[in-house]
């Protein structure tokens, strides 16, 4: 419950049943009169509070019924004519007391908006309150507002002015505060402290939620906060200088304002460091913590690179960081830790950065677990900026919050620790998770570790061959390894094959790690696909180096193993050990001969093991593929992008009677069809789209590197495609040109008639261009279908293109009542 809603509650409720009431409104008066500190309450909101708390003693459910029973006489009782305001204040303070006991508000906003517009301060208090807890900003409900807010603010009752201030962040919006920021700035000069500090308030929450905006208006207020920075009051220059930032941050405003904020700020902080500000201000014997805390945030807000910082900036923090350290006032560390925040987000300068690093390593080592978490999070937030500044010291605290009792400590070093790994460090981060890891028993805890090293790993590890070296051991140490940490490893293991200068070290690692995966029985899921990716490697870099051991090895124990569409590495393998091994063909044929057949697994599944059998089955026709790829990767033999070998075959149909297909992604905006024609070209679309998405990922992960011990199908070519894949071409294999063209294409077509420079036609238009100039004797029957379709799809464009008239006045309609739009 909010502090005005507790104190409207406690002390504005007053009597309902007012001077002009009738016989019941005296009974209610002497009432609440007769019960000690509710003088101001009446007897009815007194009863109804008893009565919610008497059905909350005996169920949830009892309570409930007895606000819908509430509601509903409420809604009831406002509802007859000539209702008065003291009754409808009433209904709306317990209202206001349903919805502090969680229950949704009822439909009284329209009462409530009336009631502010009574004469009487405690009843437009009340509408005010109910208005600012029920309406957020942008309702439209709160157009009705604006009249009563601009003739309160201008009002001559300060009582007045400060309750329609109170509503007022419920009230602007980018729309609306046009219409009131003149009435706001009159107030910024009001005789009331109150009043001035609240408008100053008020500007900025305006700069805040119009931004760019109100940057014209906010030019216009920029004097009058500038002029509140010499209130006698310092509440109120607290307030404009806060204002001012918000101001200059959303606003765009010009620099010299800056330097002046920032020197405003600074002599506010000074003076709270100095014990000036009244005693109002200070916690216990700290002076003015809030207050600190307040100006060092207008420090943050004014910062960025290119600002000149003032010395007397600099001056105040370097007081702010000099306090002396120690004592139980956490206020204190709430300061010392909003200055480390400052000091991040000012230029750099090498004594306030050595001074934050001294306040954060404090933190760290304090014996207070809550202040570790102070510099946790403070480490974590200079880390980026001051990272090259950081000594062993700071990391020899970390470590220590690691190894703490408290769990929750360990879970925040963990992930600061996480956040921390760079190119650089990431050794260190990984073998202290390693370490940690080691030493605790939690399962779930090791599970997130080592979710964690698989991410430094696969994003920061550039060493290979260490990677091998400290993730092995982790691997190979359960029977089912985490299958997170494998992928890291074989992707690191990638990037090391890439690097000439670390490949033979990757290599003789990755071989020492293939003898320890084999030194087991049976090969896990992860493990299969680990071998696999490793003996990919292999044959990518040099197929004479892959021994034969490791291959019929890895054939052996694959047998106890069920391959899913997943395993691509597996079938990748297979694929490379059977071209350049002759001599174990049938024993892998014979292990896909089960998924190859029709009917037995999935139908991905089936079709790669079938091509896998096709390679292996054909040597010359694998062969002449492998030659071609090399000779498109080569750039020696031109591609036919248009497929212009299926000329003949495209005429031929035409002249059968057959229909072109027009794909429903060449419309624009392409609505629903009906019927089953609509719903086969769909299903035909899917289907094509992901057949040729399929058949690209498969082309483009293929090896090109076949040679190896044994019968030698592709001699001489392992050191010409070492570590080569095929690379398909980023162009659209199904381009425009030799297509047949459909009617929205007229304009395209025109066009390539007049270019010269256009590229060249496929045999198809041609020929299709030949039959427009012939006599209408010539027409065949595929082109009279072909120009009916076009002339269908030119009426059913211009039909789409006449406007829909009655959507568009109901769209109207709904922008002026501020609806959303039907899309």
């Amino acid at each position: 419950m909010s502090g005005v809603l507790e104190k409207t509650l406690s002390g504005l409720v007053h009597s309902v049943f007012g001077a002009s009431s009738s016989g019941s409104g005296g009974v209610a008066r002497q009432g609440a009169a007769a019960l000690p500190g509710l003088k101001n309450v009446s007897l009815g909101l007194i009863h109804f509070v008893e009565k919610l708390q008497a059905a909350q003693r005996i169920s949830k459910q009892e309570e409930e019924h007895c606000v819908e029973r509430e509601s509903r006489e409420w809604v009831k009782l406002l509802s007859s004519p000539g209702v008065s305001g003291a009754v409808v204040a009433d209904v709306l303070c317990r209202a206001l007391v349903v919805a502090a006991r969680g229950y949704s508000l009822p439909s009284l906003h329209i009462h409530a908006i009336k009631l502010t517009q009574s004469t009487n301060i405690h009843q437009k208090k009340i509408g005010y309150l109910f208005v600012s807890q029920s309406l957020g900003p942008g309702s439209e409900l709160t157009l009705l507002l604006v009249n009563t807010i601009q003739r309160d603010l201008a009002a001559p009752n300060a009582l007045h002015v400060a309750a329609s201030l109170a509503s007022l962040p419920t009230v602007l919006t980018p729309d609306l505060t046009p219409s009131v920021i003149l009435a706001l700035t009159h107030c910024l000069a009001h005789q009331q402290v109150y009043i001035r500090r609240r408008a100053a308030a008020m500007v900025g929450v305006a700069a805040v939620r119009c931004g760019q905006e109100l940057q014209e208006l906010a030019g216009d207020q920029v004097p009058h906060l500038l002029h509140l920075l010499t209130d006698q009051d310092p509440a109120v220059a607290l307030a404009a200088v806060s204002s001012l930032a918000k101001v200059f941050k959303m606003c765009s405003q010009k620099a010299a304002l800056q330097d002046q904020l920032g020197r405003s700020a600074s002599h506010l902080l000074v003076q709270s460091l100095n014990g000036a500000l009244p005693k109002d201000y200070q916690v216990n014997a700290l002076p003015a913590p809030f207050v600190q805390i307040q100006m060092l945030r207008v420090l943050q807000q004014l910062s960025s690179k290119e600002w000149q910082v003032p010395g007397e900036v600099l001056e105040a923090v370097q007081q702010v960081l000099g306090q002396p350290w120690g004592g139980k006032e956490m206020a204190l560390y709430a300061v010392l830790l909003e200055c480390v925040f400052t000091v991040t987000a000012l230029p750099h300068h090498d004594e306030l950065t050595l001074n934050v690093l001294r306040v954060v390593l404090g933190f760290l080592k304090s014996s207070n677990v809550d202040l570790k978490y102070v510099g946790l999070k403070a480490l974590a937030n200079v880390f980026s900026v001051l990272e090259e500044a950081l000594t062993p010291g700071h990391l020899e605290a970390v470590l220590d919050c690691l190894y703490h009792s408290d769990q929750n400590l360990q879970a925040k070093t963990l992930k600061l620790l996480c956040s921390m790994a760079n190119v650089y460090n990431y050794q260190a981060v990984c073998t202290t998770l390693l370490e940690f890891s080691g030493r605790i028993k939690d399962e779930v805890t090791q599970k997130i570790i080592i979710g964690e090293l698989a991410t430094i790993i696969g994003q920061q590890c550039q060493d290979a061959a260490w990677c091998v070296g400290i993730v092995s051991p982790v691997v190979l140490a359960k029977p089912d390894p985490d299958r997170r940490l494998v992928d890291a490893l074989i992707q690191v293991m990638e990037r090391g094959f890439q690097n000439d200068q670390s490949s033979q070290e990757c290599m003789e690692g990755s071989q020492e790690l293939l003898l320890k995966v084999f030194s087991y029985d049976s090969l896990p899921e992860a493990f299969v696909i680990l071998v696999a990716s490793v003996l990919n490697l292999h044959y990518g870099k040099d197929p004479r180096q892959v021994s034969k051991y490791f291959t019929d090895t890895f054939l052996e124990r694959l047998k106890d193993t069920s391959l899913r569409e997943s395993d691509m590495a597996v079938f990748q393998c297979l694929k490379n050990i059977g071209l350049n091994d002759e001599s174990v063909c049938p024993e892998i044929l014979s292990y896909l001969g089960p998924y190859a057949a029709s009917g037995s697994c999935d139908v991905a599944l089936q079709q790669k093991a079938s091509e896998i059998c096709r390679w292996l089955t054909n040597p010359r026709l694998s062969l002449q593929i492998i030659q071609r790829q090399e000779d498109i990767l080569n750039q020696r033999m031109p591609l036919d992008l248009t497929l212009s070998f299926l000329d003949s075959y495209v005429v031929e149909s035409l002249e059968n009677g057959a229909a072109p297909y027009k794909p429903f992604t060449d419309a624009p905006s392409h609505t629903t069809q009906d019927g089953p024609d609509a719903q086969w070209g769909s299903g035909t679309t899917a289907a094509t789209t992901s057949t040729g998405s399929e058949d690209a990922h498969s082309s483009s992960s293929i090896s090109l590197t076949f040679t190896s011990h044994g019968s030698n199908l592709l001699p001489n070519r392992g050191s010409i495609m070492s570590s080569s894949s095929l690379v398909v071409p980023s162009r659209r294999v199904w381009s425009t040109t030799g297509r047949i063209r459909q009617a929205s294409e007229g304009e395209d077509l025109n066009r390539s008639r007049c270019d010269p420079t256009a590229p060249q036609e496929g045999l198809v238009t041609t020929l299709l261009r030949a039959g427009e100039e012939e006599d209408e004797d010539e027409v065949t029957e595929g082109s009279v279908e072909l120009a009916d379709e076009a002339q269908e799809d030119q009426g059913e464009a211009e039909q789409d293109k006449i406007p829909d008239s009655r959507s568009q006045l109901t769209q109207a309609l709904l922008a002026g009542l501020g609806m959303a739009r039907i899309k």
